[in-house]
């Protein structure tokens, strides 16, 4: 099964010097090149600012497959850098006063939403701005069709239904806590009072007084020439089309017209315009927070009480920019891949900080020996070069699952299969190699050894609906649990797994829900009366007890972890 990411991303980093460079390093061109020669990312664009000046450098290409040399004028999403285009409207608004920060956000929304207060507070517009509102990173309603385009059907109905039904479980204005859902709502509130889309807002009052032609939440046919396909690791992926939330992610653009943007924030204080004016708002300090270590303007995450960052990531592509106002300095890096590409930026900004080595590609290596002689030897290659040079390469799961499906691609089922077949022995603890090997397996017609893996990776990970969907569509009776409402009731409760997260669990018409600190709610689906597993992740929780009825603790099994939370409440 073909894997992508389906969250908007936002890390903060440690920006620990004022050291500074004139000109892209030779060094750091080296490692965007290996970066691409070990198939880490398919292509990379990078903009750099010195004062008035700009220096590009990209490797890498529009698509692995009859795909071009990107470049500046390239277009790709930018993800949740979309945020600082939101609050610098928002800024403009604020600025030209007709909107106030401290206005709660029921002023502008329809009478028939209902708003969640708690305490007796509302959430106003500084709190969607900052981060702080207390909603969730994403709203529990959000089921997509597609997802490879899971954004596409969230409607505005949607969203009211949600924020009309939402309980607020912290209270407004305390902790910082990302959400999409926040910030994607405060770009609809900007329509609302406007009257005009999002798009053509970020157009009338950004894009258009910078000129930044291909800077759009809609491709234009020029834009559509000179789209960089997304990847999730080395295969092409559909674009994220976000409109209902587009002020959370929905933006496309090129690092051309992001140096622009970048240069105008880096001398807001210098001109005289709205729109500076409004850069400027939105990088003062809003929140500040020593126990978690934020400080934020309006979108924008302040670094050393110097740099300005923001980060972004869809089901394809990665983006990073950061800008020093002081020393006249940024940086944009997009890539048209999921692979975060944050320290390639933060190296630009702090020439001190460490780059890691790029190990090269085992799947890379692997193919040429396929190539050169053969899948047996190279089947041999690969297990004797992992037994003795483990460190030496990238043995990630996805490397050999990715290769395994480029051979689909080129229509050589006979390699494919042996490729999945080497993944599955490789990683015998993972879900989707299975069901990557069922899939070639059922092409070939061999559909007993199909179901077989489609099974082992249901096990494995119950989520995994698309081995459910197949293994129905071959008539393969898969086994529904369900647990009574007496024993869900017992799992009630709050379970503590670090001094500031925990899970609460609750129980709605026979269902169980979870929901973990700063996030929306999910529903656990059991697989027996005290495992359960999440669909929206590849997640597990059990519930252990010190007898048939007193529950004590429960356990939550995600990325190779392993966090036991004791029940607290």
């Amino acid at each position: 099964m073909k894997k992508i990411i389906v969250l908007f991303s936002v890390l903060t980093f440690c920006f620990v010097s004022n050291a500074q460079q004139n000109t892209i390093p030779k060094a750091l061109k080296e490692h965007v090149i290996s970066r691409i020669d070990n198939q880490v990312n398919v292509g990379i664009v990078v903009g750099f600012i010195d004062g008035d000046t700009v220096e590009y450098f990209s490797s890498g290409n529009t698509a692995l497959k009859n795909g071009t040399p990107v470049n500046e004028d390239s277009v790709f999403e930018i993800g949740s850098i979309s945020k600082v285009f939101t609050t610098t409207l928002l800024a403009l608004k604020v600025n030209d006063g007709s909107m106030r920060l401290e206005d709660p956000i029921s002023k502008y929304l329809p009478k028939s939403v209902k708003v969640p207060t708690r305490n007796g507070k509302e959430i106003t517009l500084f709190h969607l701005a900052t981060h702080t509102s207390g909603l969730p990173r994403m709203p529990d309603n959000w089921t997509p069709a597609n997802p490879d385009n899971p954004f596409a059907d969230y409607t505005y109905k949607n969203l009211y239904s949600f924020i009309s039904n939402y309980t607020l479980t912290h209270d407004i204005g305390v902790n910082n806590e990302y959400s999409n859902l926040g910030m994607g709502l405060l770009g609809h509130i900007l329509e609302l009072q406007s009257g005009k889309t999002y798009e053509q807002l970020v157009i009338d009052h950004i894009a258009n007084p910078l000129q930044m032609n291909d800077t759009r939440l809609v491709l234009t046919k020029s834009m559509k020439k000179r789209l960089a396909k997304g990847h999730a690791g080395l295969l092409e992926t559909s674009n994220w089309d976000i409109i209902t939330l587009g002020g959370a992610g929905g933006i496309r653009s090129t690092v051309s017209d992001m140096t622009k943007f970048i240069q105008a924030n880096i001398n807001c204080n210098t001109i005289d315009s709205p729109l500076h004016k409004a850069m400027s708002l939105t990088h003062q300090s809003a929140y500040k927070s020593d126990t978690q270590k934020t400080e934020m303007g309006l979108a924008w995450h302040i670094e050393n009480g110097r740099f300005l960052m923001h980060n972004g990531a869809t089901g394809g592509y990665s983006a990073m920019s950061a800008l020093d106002k002081e020393a006249k300095k940024g940086v944009i890096v997009l890539t048209n891949s999921n692979q975060n590409v944050d320290a390639i930026a933060i190296k630009l900004m702090v020439p001190n900080y460490p780059l890691k080595p790029i190990k090269p590609s085992i799947a890379k290596i692997l193919d040429k020996q396929i190539q050169d002689n053969g899948i047996e030897k190279a089947v041999l290659f690969y297990k004797k070069t992992k037994a003795e040079q483990l460190d030496a390469f990238n043995f990630d799961v996805e490397e050999l699952n990715t290769l395994g499906y480029q051979y689909l691609a080129k229509e050589r089922l006979d390699i494919a299969l042996q490729v999945f077949k080497l993944n599955v022995e490789a990683f015998p603890e993972a879900s989707n190699p299975y069901d990557s090997y069922g899939e070639a397996l059922l092409i070939n017609g061999d559909t007993n050894e199909a179901i077989k893996n489609y099974k082992k990776s249901l096990v494995l990970n119950p989520g995994n609906d698309n081995a459910k969907d197949v293994l129905k569509k071959l008539n393969v009776e898969i086994k529904e649990v369900t647990v009574s409402n007496e024993i869900l009731e017992r799992y009630v409760g709050k379970y503590q797994l670090a001094p500031t997260f925990f899970i609460t669990i609750t129980t709605k018409d026979g269902h169980l829900y979870l929901q973990a600190t700063g996030q929306a709610q999910f529903e656990l689906f059991p697989t027996d009366n005290t495992k359960f597993y999440l669909k929206v992740v590849d997640a597990k929780v059990e519930f252990m007890t010190n007898n048939d009825t007193i529950v004590e603790r429960l356990t939550l099994y995600q990325n190779g972890q392993v966090l036991p939370g004791k029940k607290v409440e």
